[in-house]
């Protein structure tokens, strides 16, 4: 049996999204020295909901949640079976994967924003929805807190990391495991 091995690769996968969501501290570093009165100001009256607001930026979240859409339509598909190319009229090997690569990402681009449905490993909407259901308020959650400690105050219990495992249970994202 090959439980230790798919532990392993939870774990892998586990690690992969906390280093994912806690790059969040960066950004906020970043959005923290654009503004840094606004949101010393918003911390010292304890309004994590201004500093949410403050941190958000919807037009940069939804061009991730389309590439992460894209790039998972992408994942898993064989660029030499999608593409409609004849490989013996292509001068060299390296174009010609070229070539491939790029129309299947174009196939992939088409069925990400609503053309035709193949199947692909993973279905592109889940991805999408993970990313905005889970990753980015995880994310964001993080940066509200470093911005909290980062202007020398404790953040509100809302964003205490701990509360994160009551928010997957509430939104119904805890799986049961079978052995």
């Amino acid at each position: 049996e090959q439980h230790g091995s798919c532990t392993l690769c939870d774990i892998a996968a586990l690690q992969a999204l906390s280093r994912r969501v806690h790059y969040g501290k960066f950004v906020a570093e970043s959005k923290y020295r654009s503004n840094p009165e606004e949101y010393q100001r918003l911390v010292d009256a304890n309004d994590a909901d201004g500093v949410m607001k403050l941190l958000t930026n919807s037009a940069v979240e939804k061009m991730v949640l389309r590439r992460a859409r894209l790039k998972a339509a992408t994942y898993g598909r064989d660029p030499l079976l999608s593409a409609s190319l004849e490989m013996e009229e292509i001068s060299s090997e390296s174009t010609a994967i070229v070539a491939a690569a790029a129309a299947s990402a174009v196939v992939a681009a088409i069925e990400a924003t609503g053309g035709e449905k193949k199947q692909g490993k993973v279905d592109p909407m889940v991805i999408e929805s993970i990313y905005k259901d889970l990753i980015i308020p995880l994310t964001k959650d993080i940066e509200v807190a470093y911005l909290f400690r980062r202007c020398g105050k404790d953040p509100p219990d809302d964003f205490a990391p701990d509360r994160m495992s009551v928010d997957a249970k509430t939104k119904g994202l805890t799986a049961s495991v079978e052995v």
